[in-house]
């Protein structure tokens, strides 16, 4: 086993003071007597509350024999140290204090905060980051995130990092610029929705046709301990959906944009409102408003009906047929399914392929984190 090393400590010339009159079996009150100084004074020196000047050195020096300047350099080096061990502690408080709430260094090596090369420095970003000149991270204890709540499934759920996901998903935001929003256009996609699912470049269609109804979108990776998947806000007086692509699968895809365009229509009405979304936790009546909002969009009851007649055997013909039948992509009926359970989660998954390389590069925010520091940093 490795040794354990305690940490120095810092020891004053109080403590030589005492180890001397105990040599000699002498009381502070025999100390101050002999050196002519208040009894006070010396019980000031020996605590390490009252600094020892030249005159005090050479009393001391006359009553127990050593230097002067054994007693000033005493005193000098363990009040150095003693600045130097109160610097430390207020450098540990400050990144404890910041790290307690923000994951730096995922934030780092995300590009959402540059490399910092001292406390002093990260302190800087971090006011920038919030907007505030005050580290003051309890007010972060009381910020409602709609449909965020701590559970058995989500025992290690970050409630503090989430909000600083959704503080970055707000900057990013800024950089998007889209037409006026026009809910009629918006409702337009909805009736449609499910054609995009079917098409080859049914996502680059269904986010331009986004943009054109005034709906900002991006790609925002989650944070560790988040479990996030979207969120739906406003910036200013445009929506946005922000989707993180936790799951990278296209059925996650079109659910969770589905979902966010619910919010949009359902319940953002005033510019502070927001939605921040893990789907696996549907808790809130709004929540499940959108859930069935967005399970109308993807047609999840028509593929339900479908397979009701076949629900002991589930076979990539009947889904395959199932989609040509209803109008959806294969994934989404799969998707549809593995959620009923009705289907196993490892079963016919090939039909579900990625969605990251079908986003278009210009969604995707992390890639022009210096663009948006500048324009809302």
């Amino acid at each position: 086993m490795a040794k354990k090393y305690k940490p120095y400590l810092n020891i004053g010339p109080g403590a030589f003071i005492k180890e001397e009159l105990e040599a000699r079996g002498w009381r502070q009150e025999d100390l101050a007597e002999i050196i002519g100084m208040s009894l006070k004074s010396v019980n000031q020196l020996i605590k390490n509350k009252q600094a020892i000047t030249v005159e005090t050195a050479r009393l001391l020096s006359e009553a127990f024999g050593q230097s002067p300047q054994f007693w000033i350099a005493l005193d000098a080096n363990y009040r150095l140290r003693l600045k130097k061990d109160e610097r430390s502690a207020k450098r540990v408080d400050l990144l404890a204090n910041i790290f307690n709430y923000m994951p730096i260094k995922e934030m780092v090596k995300k590009g959402w905060l540059p490399k910092y090369k001292n406390p002093d420095e990260l302190k800087k970003q971090v006011q920038r980051f919030w907007g505030r000149k005050s580290l003051d991270f309890k007010r972060l204890e009381s910020v409602p995130l709609p449909n965020l709540r701590k559970s058995s499934a989500f025992g290690k759920f970050n409630l503090y990092h989430a909000y600083t996901w959704f503080n970055m998903a707000k900057k990013c935001a800024r950089i998007y610029s889209v037409n006026n929003y026009s809910e009629k256009k918006l409702k337009e996609i909805v009736n449609n929705f499910t054609i995009y699912t079917l098409q080859p470049n049914g996502i680059k269609k269904f986010l331009k046709d986004l943009n054109a109804a005034g709906i900002k979108f991006f790609v925002l990776s989650h944070l560790q301990k988040t479990y996030l998947d979207g969120a739906a806000f406003f910036d200013r007086k445009n929506p946005v959906i922000a989707y993180t692509v936790r799951y990278n699968r296209i059925d996650n895809f079109w659910f969770t944009v589905a979902h966010e365009t619910a919010h949009i229509l359902l319940h953002l009405k005033k510019s502070n409102d927001y939605f921040i979304d893990s789907l696996e936790i549907i808790s809130t009546t709004k929540e499940k408003q959108a859930d069935r909002f967005a399970l109308k969009m993807i047609k999840a009851g028509e593929i339900q009906e479908y397979f009701r007649p076949f629900s002991k055997y589930i076979s990539e013909y009947r889904v395959k047929d199932c989609a040509q039948k209803v109008g959806v992509s294969s994934a989404i009926v799969v998707g549809v399914l593995q959620h009923d359970r009705k289907l196993s989660p490892r079963n016919l998954n090939r039909l579900k392929e990625p969605v990251s390389d079908k986003i278009p590069r210009k969604y995707w925010a992390e890639k022009f984190m210096r663009k948006i520091w500048r324009v809302a940093g």
